[in-house]
């Protein structure tokens, strides 16, 4: 387990902390910030990260929305087999599945599809959508955390805009029980600075 401390020297004038574990979107995922601290000028927020990776399904077609509670936890190289709407079993030693993967298949009867949520610390991360009959969706996870400062989007009638930094990566030590995480803006871009201990 890793708690980062995020301190923000600067006021970050109406912005805000986002913390990512995959940098770039897919076109056919729906990527969650992972954390969002509110950057308040001289505060410390901490957030803790511990690689618990859970999962659950949602399904339009009967109208259920994460019928699963979280906790339904596959193990690597394990997979988890969703056989109706409301219920997934454990599939140990799937062969369709590498030894640091964890998994759903769709083995449904009747055939429903469904769209499979994965979340590390009871936060989501993605969502892989229509997953057909018989087949799997493989989640790796490499702990791996961008961070970025990005404003609120503006929504209009026919638009959207949003102001945002780069992404800072940051891989975390193995051995780290502790991140310090400091966010300034001296005289320039965004920048973030990390100490481990």
């Amino acid at each position: 387990m890793t708690t980062f401390n995020v301190n923000a020297e600067d006021d970050i004038e109406g912005k805000t902390m986002r913390v990512f574990l995959k940098p770039n979107p897919q076109a056919d995922y729906h990527p969650s910030a992972w954390q969002v601290p509110s950057g308040a000028a001289g505060a410390t927020e901490p957030f803790v990260y511990e690689a618990v990776i859970e999962t659950d399904i949602s399904s339009i077609a009967e109208k259920v929305v994460n019928p699963l509670p979280l906790g339904m936890t596959p193990l690597p190289s394990d997979g988890l087999q969703m056989v109706s709407p409301k219920e997934m079993s454990r599939l140990p030693g799937s062969q369709t599945l590498t030894p640091q993967q964890s998994g759903v298949i769709n083995q449904s009867t009747p055939y429903i599809p469904f769209d499979n949520n994965w979340y590390v610390n009871d936060r989501p991360v993605v969502t892989m959508p229509y997953v057909d009959p018989n087949m799997t969706v493989g989640f790796e996870y490499q702990p791996n955390f961008y961070f970025m400062v990005a404003t609120p989007p503006m929504i209009g009638q026919t638009y959207i805009v949003q102001n945002f930094s780069d992404m800072t990566q940051y891989v975390a030590p193995i051995t780290a029980t502790e991140v310090d995480v400091t966010l300034s803006h001296p005289n320039g871009p965004w920048r973030f600075d990390f100490n481990a201990s």
